[in-house]
């Protein structure tokens, strides 16, 4: 296995993005060689900074002579168990001299990911490149964190079934990664935590969530709590919903729809992002937990994910053992790596705290030692 790494400049007129692209050989080879959870990085590259002005003056644009450093990190056989068929692919922020030097702890920026499998024209000559297939893109807005969450992508971003050719992954193919890194990020609705970009294919319905006007579903509650809901809106973003409001199920024939197995806030929640594509602010953390589990039940990877980010950034004295607990049972590598930070990097106020007393109670040996190693490589590092 091999790699080539290239990088194209934006254009000088339109300077609205730049494209990193890494073509990685034999990627057969990767998926024997390495487990699941093991990762490769392309080179480190550069992108520039977008111009603070339209004038283009080296005094007027003095930051653009400190671009952005990034990586991609790439899992051939997935981050975690619940990934395992599927690549994991991620853009990694990396702080610069120039960030740490002016305290800049984060990076606001819109990015695209795209997957190609490489393939010869049958007519060409020994010397003559490959033709990419488009097996996948998809475009975030991310806020990378250089102390927190510095890197973001898609767990499953590609399955194994799409990659290799009848699902043989002993089969020899070559893979383009490419990253475009825009310009540009949203910034409209401020209220709410946009952590991917709300593209055209999913614009925002928010006023229209619990509206009464062009409704045709309400779902009611044991606490009293009414939602008035549209039902082409829920089945368009969810196939669950899909099916609950189509005609195979009793419920798509019902105009209120009782919700038993479910808290209002939780519920709300989901319906929030099927309407608007972004998570609510200031919900507790216990509504998080729940609305975790109900993300996964739901299939909706890309609002667990959300979910998951702002739980990572809540961990503390009280629940960081109900993260690290939850993340090692749903196999969630960000949640984990959040609570073990937290736990080796306060390890003396804890070791005999009630928390640390139910991570030791869990019965799992597995994953005590991973606590315990954790803690060892901390300690060696210091």
């Amino acid at each position: 296995m091999n790699t080539d790494q290239a990088t194209r400049q934006p254009s000088k007129h339109a300077q609205d993005h730049f494209t990193y692209s890494w073509t990685i050989r034999s990627f057969n080879e990767l998926v024997t060689f390495y487990p699941n959870a093991g990762f490769v990085l392309s080179d480190r590259f550069w992108s520039p900074r977008p111009p603070l002005t339209t004038d283009f003056s080296p005094t007027k644009n003095k930051q653009n002579d400190h671009p952005y450093l990034w990586r991609i990190k790439l899992y051939p056989n997935g981050v975690n168990e619940a990934a395992k068929g599927h690549i994991s692919l991620y853009l990694v922020a990396i702080q610069t001299p120039y960030e740490k030097e002016t305290n800049i702890t984060f990076r606001d920026k819109t990015f695209k990911l795209e997957v190609y499998r490489l393939t010869s024209d049958p007519n060409s000559t020994p010397f003559s490149s490959s033709i990419p297939t488009l097996i996948r893109n998809e475009t975030f807005t991310m806020k990378f964190e250089f102390d927190g969450l510095d890197d973001f992508g898609r767990h499953r971003f590609c399955s194994f079934e799409n990659l290799f050719p009848n699902s043989d992954t002993s089969a020899d193919i070559d893979l383009l990664v490419k990253v475009h890194v825009f310009n540009t990020t949203t910034t409209d609705d401020t209220s709410d935590e946009p952590i991917e970009q709300i593209e055209s294919e999913f614009p925002s319905f928010k006023q229209h969530l619990d509206d009464g006007k062009f409704s045709d579903v309400e779902f009611t509650f044991d606490c009293g709590s009414v939602i008035k809901a549209h039902r082409i809106i829920l089945a368009t973003r969810s196939s669950y919903f899909g099916k609950l409001l189509g005609d195979k199920w009793k419920e798509g024939q019902m105009k209120t729809i009782p919700i038993k197995h479910m808290e209002y806030t939780t519920f709300r929640s989901i319906l929030y992002y099927l309407y608007t594509g972004k998570l609510e602010v200031r919900l507790e953390f216990d509504v998080l937990k729940d609305v975790y589990s109900k993300a996964d039940m739901l299939n909706l990877e890309r609002f667990g994910e959300m979910v998951a980010e702002r739980i990572a950034d809540m961990v503390n004295s009280d629940n960081w053992d109900e993260i690290l607990l939850l993340a090692w049972e749903v196999g969630d590598t960000r949640l984990k790596e959040a609570a073990l930070e937290y736990a080796v990097t306060r390890w003396d106020e804890i070791r005999d705290s009630e928390n640390m007393k139910r991570v030791m109670a869990c019965g799992n040996m597995g994953w005590i030692e991973e606590l315990m190693k954790a803690r060892y490589i901390s300690m060696q590092i210091s």
